[in-house]
C-alpha cells in the first residue's frame, strides 16, 4: 500500500496481461520512488529497540516510527541531551534536524546496482521536554527533548522504507539523522548549554509504538506435497484480558509486504491498527493474526502470478491458521474468526474461503485481485452464504474492479446471497482533514486508487453498492461494526 503499504504496493497484480511486465515495472518504479517506499533492511548505526548492551554504544537519540495511511513515517525524534534542561528554553527553533536515507538500487536499463541516497531537512513542528519514550513532561526540567516532525504522503525522506525493485517488496532503508543545535539552552541553574549536536557516528534506537504490542517472532514450517518446504512468518496480538474468549481477526498483506519480517506486513498496510482501541472497541478485545509469505500470495509455485486462482500457499496458510487457533484454543472464539486483506491479500482471502468452506465467520477483502473469470458457478454457490464485505475503488489501475469485485458481487447477489456487501469508492482520498493535494490545491489528498484498504483499516466504510447504509438489526453500521457482529 504505499500506501506505502501502506503501499501494499500497488502491485500490479498481473491478473490479466503479463506481456506488459516491463512497462509495469517501469511504472511501478516511478510510483514507488516518488513516495519513498519501504520496509526492512538495516538502519544505520542503530541499536536494538531497547538500550544497547554495550554501555559505550548507548543510544543518544531514538527515532519513533508510526504507521499512516500511506505507510510508515518517522514522526518524532527523542534526544537524550545528557543534561538537565529548563523547559522554557526549549522550542522548535532550538534545533535543526537532517536525515540521510540510503538503500540498494539498480539501473532499470542496464541492471547495474548502486547505492541510492536521498537526504534533506525535517521540519520540526513542536519541541518539548519528555521522558525517554517521548511522552511530554509536566515538570519544568528534564534531560530528554522530543521533536515532533511534519509528515505527509509525498514526503519521501520521512519514510523508513524503500521499495526494492528486484524483489518487488518493501524494505527498511538505512537511516541517519543529524540533530544540530541552533540556540543556547539553559540548565536548572540558568547556565547556557551549547554544542548539543549529533553526527553520523551517533548511535540511536528505534521505537515502533503500534508494532510493540505484537509478537513478531512467529514462524511456521509446512511440507507441501507439491511445493516442498514452505516457511511462513507471522505477527500476532493477544489481548491481555483473559476473562472471555476473543474473536480472531486475520489480515493478509499485499504483494509489497512479502518477506521474512512481519513488521513489514504490520506497517505496510497499517494492519497494526487492528490492535488499536479504535478497532478493538467494536470486538470487545480481539486477537489479531498477520501471516506473511516469503514471496506473494498469488504465487503459482513457479514464481509467476496465478492464472486460475490457485496459490502455492493455500495449504500452508490454512495449516498455520488452524495451528495458531489450536495453540490458543483457551483464548480464541472459533465461531468468530474473520479473514481479510488487501490486493494480493484480498485474492488470498477468497482463495481461503473456497479452500475452507464454513471455517470463517466472515470476510472483508479490499481491492481483491481474484479475477471473477476464475470463479465457477460452483465457487459462487460456496461463497453466497458466507458473510463478505468487498471494498474497492473505481479508479484502481492495478486491479480492475470491473473484472474482480464488481462482477463477483453481482453474481453472488444473483445467486441469492443475503449477507454480502460491496462498497465501491470513486477515488481513495484523505478523510482525516489533515492532508491536502498542495501546490495551491486545497482538496483532500488523493491516494492511488488501488489503496482502498485505507478506508477499511480506518473503518471509513459504511455504504453498500446501492448507496444505502449497511444495517445490522435495523441500525446503520460501519464495516468493523458489521464484522464484529458476525458469528457462525
Amino acid at each position: 500500500m504505499l500506501l506505502f503499504g501502506y503501499f501494499a504496493i500497488v502491485i500490479i497484480v498481473k491478473i490479466l496481461n503479463w506481456r506488459e511486465l516491463d512497462e509495469v515495472k517501469k511504472g511501478l518504479y516511478h510510483r514507488c520512488y516518488g513516495y519513498g517506499f519501504f520496509h526492512h533492511s538495516f538502519f544505520g548505526n542503530k541499536c536494538k529497540r531497547s538500550q544497547c548492551k554495550n554501555e559505550d554504544l548507548k543510544p543518544v537519540y531514538s527515532l519513533v516510527i508510526n504507521g499512516y495511511d500511506w505507510g510508515p513515517s518517522v514522526d518524532k525524534v527523542i534526544f537524550n541531551t545528557g543534561s538537565v534542561i529548563q523547559g522554557e528554553s526549549v522550542n522548535k527553533n532550538s534545533f535543526k534536524i537532517f536525515v540521510e536515507r540510503s538503500y540498494p538500487s539498480f539501473n532499470l536499463e542496464t541492471g547495474a546496482g548502486y547505492e541510492g541516497i536521498d537526504s534533506g531537512s525535517r521540519k520540526i513542528t513542536n519541541a518539548y521536554l519528555s521522558d525517554s519514550k517521548g511522552n511530554k513532561l509536566t515538570t519544568n526540567s528534564g534531560q530528554f527533548i522530543a521533536f515532533e516532525m511534519e509528515v505527509h504522503p509525498d514526503l519521501a525522506i520521512a519514510s523508513p522504507f524503500h521499495f526494492d525493485l528486484r524483489s518487488f517488496t518493501n524494505q527498511y532503508t538505512k537511516l541517519q539523522y543529524t540533530i544540530v543545535q541552533q540556540k543556547a539552552l539553559k540548565d536548572t541553574a540558568g547556565k547556557a548549554i551549547n554544542q548539543l549536536s549529533t553526527n553520523h557516528e551517533t548511535p540511536y534506537s528505534v521505537i515502533e509504538p503500534t508494532v510493540d504490542p505484537f509478537d513478531t517472532t512467529g514462524k511456521y514450517n509446512y511440507k507441501d506435497a507439491d511445493f516442498g518446504n514452505i516457511a511462513l512468518t507471522y505477527a500476532s496480538y493477544m489481548p491481555k484480558e483473559k476473562k472471555q474468549k476473543h474473536p480472531l481477526i486475520i489480515w493478509l498483506h499485499g504483494a509489497g509486504e512479502g518477506g521474512t519480517d512481519p513488521r513489514i506486513a504490520l506497517l505496510g498496510n497499517k494492519a497494526a491498527e487492528l490492535a488499536e482501541d479504535s478497532i478493538q472497541a467494536y470486538f470487545g478485545a480481539a486477537a489479531v493474526l498477520v501471516p506473511q509469505t516469503p514471496t506473494f500470495w498469488m504465487n503459482d509455485g513457479k514464481g509467476q502470478y496465478t492464472q486460475d486462482g490457485s496459490s502455492m500457499y493455500t495449504k500452508a496458510l490454512t495449516a498455520l491458521i488452524k495451528q495458531y487457533v489450536a495453540q490458543n484454543k483457551a483464548s480464541i472464539d472459533v465461531s468468530r474468526i474473520y479473514i481479510g486483506g488487501g490486493s494480493n491479500g484480498g485474492f488470498m482471502t477468497l482463495n481461503m474461503l473456497l479452500a475452507n468452506p464454513g471455517y470463517f465467520a466472515a470476510a472483508y477483502p479490499a481491492a481483491e485481485a481474484y479475477a471473477d473469470a476464475w470463479l465457477t458457478q460452483q465457487d459462487i454457490d460456496k461463497l453466497k452464504d458466507m458473510p463478505i464485505w468487498f471494498t474497492a475503488s473505481g479508479d484502481d489501475k492495478a486491479v480492475d474492479a470491473s473484472r474482480t469485485s464488481t462482477p463477483t458481487y453481482k453474481r453472488l447477489m444473483a445467486a441469492g446471497a443475503e449477507n454480502v456487501h460491496y462498497t465501491l469508492f470513486d477515488t481513495v482520498t484523505d478523510r482525516s482533514g489533515q492532508y491536502i493535494q498542495g501546490k495551491g490545491n486545497n482538496s483532500p489528498y488523493k491516494y492511488d486508487g488501488h489503496w482502498s484498504w485505507i478506508h477499511v483499516l480506518n473503518n471509513d466504510v459504511s455504504e453498500d453498492f446501492n448507496g444505502l447504509p449497511v444495517k445490522v438489526n435495523g441500525k446503520s453500521v460501519t464495516l468493523m461494526e458489521w464484522l464484529a457482529s458476525q458469528k457462525k
